[in-house]
């Protein structure tokens, strides 16, 4: 999470690239809804910008819904002991594989522990676990959550600081693209994309040297 207001964030764009810091031609209303679109867009861009790490309640069977602000699942980490303790990791798997191997999976006796879980990038909200659990199942998740709306400009930037210019491109895009503007906007909004690819490509450099990126070359 990030250490400045929104304030900051809207200063620079106004006394940087707007030059409206007398507020006479950009007010900040309008300018406090070019950022809340611009963190969505920015969600579906890097939904890990949005990550956040949650004790999940599961549901009894196979199928589980993320909590009401997810946007799509990251990883289901493991599980979670009743007293909160560290439970067993649960293992990425391939849906089709399970139905091919076992395909009546869903309906076996639930259990109290996930040993496998499989995700489907269509439906990014909904996740499946294998064996069927009983309900009140804890997990330890990870998922993208839909940003909070942002009401004034003296809340905290609810995302980390790395993320300010592309944010920043996101609400001149917003900002410039109405009538009259449209090449001005996409060009913003070119950048903003431009500025988010660049970003994996760092992570994968930076990334600790594992058996795995060494062979691919990935990692430090």
């Amino acid at each position: 999470m990030s250490q400045i207001t929104c304030q900051v964030l809207i200063d620079g764009v106004r006394a940087t690239q707007l030059n409206d810091i007398e507020k006479i031609t950009w007010s900040d209303p309008l300018l406090i809804s070019a950022l809340n679109q611009a963190l969505s867009m920015l969600s579906l861009v890097r939904p890990d910008a949005t990550a956040k790490t949650f004790e999940f309640v599961c549901e009894q069977g196979t199928r589980q819904e993320l909590p009401a602000d997810g946007l799509r699942l990251l990883k289901v980490v493991r599980n979670l002991k009743v007293d909160g303790a560290m439970g067993r990791a649960v293992r990425l798997v391939n849906i089709s594989d399970l139905d091919s191997i076992a395909p009546d999976w869903h309906s076996q006796p639930p259990t109290d522990t996930a040993k496998e879980y499989m995700f489907d990038e269509r439906s990014p909200k909904w996740f499946y676990v294998y064996p069927p659990v009983n309900v009140g199942v804890k997990l330890d998740i990870e998922y993208s959550s839909q940003p909070a709306q942002i009401l004034t400009l003296d809340e905290m930037l609810p995302v980390d600081t790395v993320y300010m210019q592309p944010l920043q491109e996101f609400i001149l895009y917003k900002l410039l693209s109405g009538e009259g503007g449209q090449g001005q906007g996409m060009q913003h909004y070119n950048t903003g994309m431009s500025l988010l690819g660049a970003k994996p490509a760092v992570d994968r450099f930076a990334a600790p040297i594992t058996e795995t990126n060494r062979a691919t070359g990935v990692g430090g």
